[in-house]
């Protein structure tokens, strides 16, 4: 899990500049007081805003591709690392589902077949993203199921707002958990109906910041004949903006205890860092990128 370290000599520095000469702890008591102290804005109406603006958000992704960098560790049950399976991506959207176009393997690019084998089946399913979308099928845009911010909103309770820092930004924290009285329509908000966990969010920007949220019952797909996976599994995820518009995943870090099809067991950490974003469109003829 990613956490923000401290640089104290770098912090001091800047107080013998300013000089302010408070003992370290007292300074940092005497700030933390100030950011609790901050009126809190309306809750509710803060929210609702931030549902709304992910909502907006969430209609620009398709305009978007970024490089993604993964990494997944397989742990053995005592949590030491049995193998690393490092890949990166190329990301799109098409009708707010997400595309990942494999690029490298443990930092070796795909062979030609490989790529190949790729190419072919990202072009087929662009050409069925566009069948669908002609025909003017609901599963060519994103109001088929997903995992997305602005649904969490909306079945999540959320308590407990206070003001605290992060990155160096003031920011409101809520402690979340499933909403009693909302029921699961479908698998996706079965899933995030048992987070439960901390929000950041930036009350300027009215934007999620930062999540990190934890399975708090054990979701199984199929009766769990499939896969279940087990309770306390673990997320963090973080976004940042994005040419002064759009906020998109910079982070995603997740712990994971599974079984598969009733017979083995998976333990395993998983990363994942997004970057270098840039707009593009896709060629419904070729069914290449353009950026």
């Amino acid at each position: 899990m990613a956490t923000c370290r401290f640089d104290s000599r770098v912090f001091n520095t800047l107080l013998m500049l300013t000089g302010m000469f408070l003992p370290l702890p007292t300074l940092l008591a005497a700030q933390q007081r100030s950011v609790a102290d901050r009126p809190l804005p309306d809750i509710k109406g803060l929210l609702n805003e931030v549902q709304e603006n992910q909502k907006q958000l969430e209609s620009l992704v398709d305009q978007y591709s970024c490089t993604e960098d993964e990494e997944v560790r397989e742990l053995d049950k005592d949590g030491k690392v049995k193998k690393t399976i490092a890949k990166e991506y190329m990301d799109f959207y098409l009708g707010g589902q997400l595309v990942r176009r494999e690029v490298k393997k443990d930092g070796k690019p795909l062979t030609v077949d490989q790529q190949k084998k790729e190419d072919s089946r990202i072009e087929k399913r662009i050409r069925e993203y566009d069948q669908k979308k002609a025909a003017g099928s609901e599963a060519a845009t994103n109001k088929k199921e997903k995992i997305d911010v602005s649904t969490f909103l909306r079945i999540s309770n959320f308590t407990h707002p206070r003001w605290e820092e992060f990155r160096r930004q003031e920011v409101i924290v809520f402690d979340f958990a499933p909403n009693p009285a909302y029921k699961p329509r479908n698998r996706t908000e079965d899933l995030l109906h048992k987070l439960a966990g901390t929000l950041w969010v930036d009350d300027q920007a009215r934007q999620v910041v930062r999540l990190e949220a934890h399975l708090s019952d054990s979701f199984k797909l199929a009766g769990g004949l499939l896969a279940s996976i087990r309770k306390g599994s673990s997320l963090v995820m973080e976004q940042a903006k994005t040419n002064g518009e759009v906020w998109l995943p910079s982070y995603v870090d997740a712990h994971f205890s599974a079984r598969l099809l009733l017979l083995s067991s998976a333990l395993g950490d998983y990363a994942s860092k997004f970057s270098d974003y840039k707009k593009f469109r896709v060629d419904t003829v070729t069914g290449t990128l353009t950026k």
